[in-house]
């Protein structure tokens, strides 16, 4: 039953919302609006009947009784009178050329005292609310309708007002209505005017609404100016929630108040700064900026007020006008240390970092308990912030709850480089035939080799006939060293091997230059030894220039001329380039000694021996050992003479990055090269990388050709770093090419990484992409100590070009699949090892490259990279901001990433 009755109550709405359509849509509609919504009122009407008479078919037996009762004598009397007075009522009306708005109020009020009287006979005391506010509205409509005929002066009560508004009027509606002058004033201040306006709209008014009559009678002089702008800072004074305040707003708004009428109200906008909701006191503020003649005391009010604010727009334009105000040496700047301090707590890190910016700014404006102001309020700052101040006005930062964990420490020491094993000297310490495993064992037995063939040839020909055979060398070209250590062996294991090779003994072979005749050592000349009798030369045992890498290439020729050496028996009576410390140096001191040896025996050096032992020497060669050099008489000796008296010449690299375009690219299919650092190639896949020497010595320090193009078996590349300790630059050069080839059998390791870090000599692009891969790719090593052990072992030795490695890794994670967050791993890791300060060093080189260039979108990663480029700044208490995020710290954006770099800016300022 309950539903048949909403039903029903759905039904007199209907019914009676079609009647208030049809009595009051008429002038100054159109014709075709005025057909339109009585179509649309007659169509809904019969609509909610069909349903109504579907509803009362559905329930007719089992509510019979019920509707007897709800539709009952009382109903029906109800609702007869309610007929009667209604069309009766307006055609009484009519015959008293009432106002047209007396018709709608007649209907409200009868419709209202229709639900009034059907409350207690339904016993449904809901339906008495509306009734009862309908009637009021009816009764405030009749009343204003017999004021306006009468010409009589209307009472001071609100829903009289409210009623008055509700009519949106066109301008020359208003213009006659004769309650206009009376009821104007109390527009602003009764109650209930500002929630039924808020949705007028003004950009632009509606013709019939009120924002459109004022500003038109306004304009008219119809209405003065004062009345209205003295009203609405009346109504803004009173207070309120900022929705009712809307219409006024725009109502101020649009009559755009003059210089003067702000100028001769300026102590009501400055009474609005404070207190007044932000849509008030925005527009305030804005009129009050606009005058020129503010005394002191008005601007300082002023100021006072903004910073009280809890609004981010209204705090900056607060600090923005005390930073100009501070320009005015005259302006005392120490009364508003407190209010400066509200800008501390704000919400908004921007708001803060502007605030904490601006006080160091102007700090020796703020004296005495200004700067007490300031010191105790810096309290509520993050700590980055807080140091910040700190620094300037003393006291202790807040700490961080970020930063908690992090203690700094200080570097470690160097690690220990330990002494080259001890020579051999013996026959029978001599170990099998070196293959692949460690470099230090090659060198052994090859220096073995050589010192025994002279001292114990007999022992040295038992011991090797004694060991595994080894694997016999394939025909042709020989890429392994175990092939030539297998044709050693050989050579000294049967006497009638031959001894074809004609070279000079005690000199080296024809045409060969020795190192240090030049600048730059020569590459040897590969004809010198032509093998044994019946067999191929010796040069085309070798590969050819470019098939293998320049480090292998060079190491084969040092075995292949020990190979020939014996076959033609000049062999030294030992080895030049036998390390002396594990990593492969040579101690400048036991080269002169070596080499003073070499001239009291009459011997010649191997040529590619000589060049190995220059390439292991130090980069620092103490004087008297550089003296002693200098007294050598041999061209060994002189060259090497001259490399340790500052001939020794350096490498720069080229490094080229190549990748394949996107499918569907115009350059799809044919690979390309990054032309900048910034250059954006959605999709790309990277192929490959390539190096190259160039600079003021473009030569190859081994003789020999970088390869371009890494294949399955490369040689050794884990010895490559032990060849030349001295310049890891020229050593990640060959090593670059095969960084990508992860899952080739000759491929790059985190133990290359560590082995260039552990020796000395400048790092160019090369050696920082060489370090930098190991610290972003996690899939060589997982754990981001280890990862870090390079750098801080760099770093404790001084020898650290932090920002090229930033700038690497900024490269890798920009061009290739590597991701950030492994990389903030690694140098987390690294600062908590000591290395905190190159860790932000770090993060500067990689912040120039990383951050988006030109025309590129700032993503999620990027707020990353300054979110920790914060907290690196912080271990390492830096100063000084880097050009590209000051760039972006500047930005009027508000997003994350604007945000981040604020905060970073303001840090390091």
């Amino acid at each position: 039953m309950i539903d048949m009755q909403r039903m029903t109550g759905l039904l007199i709405g209907a019914m009676f919302g079609a009647v208030f359509v049809f009595v009051n849509t008429h002038d100054p509609l159109s014709g075709t609006t005025v057909l339109v919504l009585r179509v649309a009122a007659g169509l809904a009407a019969a609509a909610v009947l069909a349903l109504w008479l579907a509803a009362a078919r559905g329930g007719r037996e089992a509510g019979a009784a019920a509707r007897a009762a709800m539709f009952g004598r009382g109903y029906l009397a109800v609702v007869a009178a309610e007929a009667v007075a209604l069309f009766g009522g307006l055609r009484v009306l009519a015959a008293l050329e009432a106002p047209e708005q007396t018709g709608v109020a007649w209907v409200a009020l009868v419709v209202g005292a229709h639900f009034v009287v059907l409350a207690p006979i339904w016993r449904s005391w809901d339906i008495a609310v509306p009734g009862v506010v309908l009637t009021l509205l009816g009764v405030a409509g009749l009343v204003l309708a017999m004021l306006r005929r009468g010409r009589a002066t209307p009472p001071a009560h609100d829903p009289l007002v409210v009623a008055w508004a509700e009519n949106r009027p066109i301008a020359a509606e208003l213009r006659a209505d004769p309650l206009l002058d009376h009821l104007l004033p109390r527009l602003f201040e009764a109650e209930g005017v500002g929630g039924v306006l808020r949705d007028e709209r003004a950009d632009p008014p509606a013709p019939r609404s009120w924002l459109a009559a004022l500003r038109r009678l306004a304009g008219e002089g119809r209405i003065g100016r004062d009345v209205l702008l003295d009203g609405c800072l009346r109504r803004f004074l009173r207070g309120g929630q900022a929705a009712d305040l809307r219409f006024f707003v725009r109502l101020h708004e649009l009559l755009d108040p003059a210089y003067d009428e702000v100028s001769k109200r300026r102590r009501d906008y400055l009474r609005l700064l404070p207190v007044a909701p932000g849509a008030v006191a925005e527009p305030a503020l804005r009129h009050l900026r606009r005058l020129d003649d503010l005394d002191p005391g008005e601007v300082t009010e002023a100021v006072r007020a903004l910073l009280s604010r809890s609004e981010r727009k209204l705090l900056t334009a607060g600090l923005t006008w005390l930073d100009e105000l501070a320009r005015d040496r005259a302006a005392e700047l120490s009364s508003l240390a407190p209010d400066l301090g509200y800008a501390f707590a704000c919400e908004s890190a921007d708001v803060q970092g502007r605030a904490v910016r601006l006080a160091v700014k102007h700090a020796k404006r703020f004296h005495g308990d200004g700067a007490r102001a300031i010191r105790e309020a810096a309290v509520v700052l993050p700590q980055e912030l807080g140091e910040t101040l700190a620094s300037v006005f003393g006291g202790e930062a807040a700490g961080d709850a970020r930063e908690a964990g992090f203690t700094p420490v200080p570097l470690p020491e160097p690690a220990v480089v330990r002494a080259f094993p001890t020579p051999v000297v013996v026959a029978g310490d001599l170990d099998g035939l070196p293959a692949e495993g460690r470099w230090e064992a090659a060198e052994l037995w090859l220096a073995g080799v050589v010192r025994l063939s002279r001292i114990d040839r007999d022992g040295l020909a038992a011991r090797l006939a004694a060991l595994p055979p080894g694997v016999r060398p394939p025909e042709g070209c020989w890429p392994e060293v175990r092939h030539w250590a297998w044709e050693i062996a050989r050579l000294l294991t049967e006497p009638q091997a031959g001894n074809a090779c004609q070279g000079r003994a005690g000199g080296p072979p024809a045409g060969e230059r020795l190192p240090g005749e030049g600048d730059v050592p020569g590459p040897q000349t590969e004809d010198a030894c032509r093998g044994r009798a019946g067999g191929p030369p010796a040069g085309e045992r070798l590969p050819g220039e470019g098939d293998v890498p320049g480090p292998h290439r060079f190491l084969l020729r040092r075995w292949a001329e020990v190979c020939a050496a014996i076959e033609a028996g000049t062999l030294p009576p030992y080895l030049l380039a036998e390390p002396t410390e594990a990593n492969g140096l040579l101690d400048g001191a036991e080269l002169v000694d070596r080499l003073a040896g070499y001239e009291r025996a009459g011997a010649a050096p191997l040529p590619a021996d000589l060049r190995q032992a220059l390439l292991r020497l130090p980069r620092e060669i103490p004087p008297g050992v550089a003296a002693r050099a200098g007294r050598l008489t041999s061209p060994a000796g002189r060259a090497v003479a001259r490399w340790m008296g500052g001939g020794r010449p350096e490498y720069a690299t080229e490094i080229a990055w190549w990748y394949l375009p996107v499918a569907g690219m115009p350059e799809s299919g044919d690979r390309q090269v990054y032309r900048d650092d910034h250059e954006q190639v959605p999709g790309a896949v990277l192929d490959e990388l390539e190096a190259g020497f160039g600079g003021p010595s473009a030569a190859e320090p081994l003789g020999e050709a970088v390869v371009r193009r890494p294949r399955e078996h490369d040689g050794h590349p884990h010895w490559w770093p032990y060849l030349m300790p001295s310049d890891p630059e020229a050593v990640a050069a060959h090593l670059v090419p095969y960084l990508p080839a992860r899952w080739r059998r000759a491929r790059v390791q985190p133990a290359q990484a560590q082995a260039l870090a552990s020796a000395g000599g400048p790092m160019g692009d090369a050696a920082a992409l060489v370090q930098a891969y190991f610290v972003a790719d996690r899939s060589r090593c997982a754990d981001p100590v280890e990862r870090a052990r390079p750098l801080v072992e760099l770093a404790a030795r001084g020898q650290f070009d932090a920002e090229r490695v930033g700038r690497q890794l900024a490269l890798l994670v920009r061009r290739t699949e590597f991701k950030p967050g492994p990389v903030f791993e690694t140098l987390e890791s690294a600062a908590a090892l000591g290395a905190h300060r190159e860790v932000w060093r770090i993060m500067t080189g990689f912040l120039a490259v990383y951050l988006p260039g030109p025309g590129e979108r700032p993503h999620t990663r990027h707020t990353q990279g300054l979110a920790f480029a914060l907290r690196a700044a912080q271990w390492a208490r830096a100063r000084g901001t880097p050009a590209r995020v000051a760039e972006i710290a500047q930005l009027r954006a508000s997003n994350n990433f604007v945000r981040e770099a604020r905060r970073l800016h303001t840090y390091l300022t």
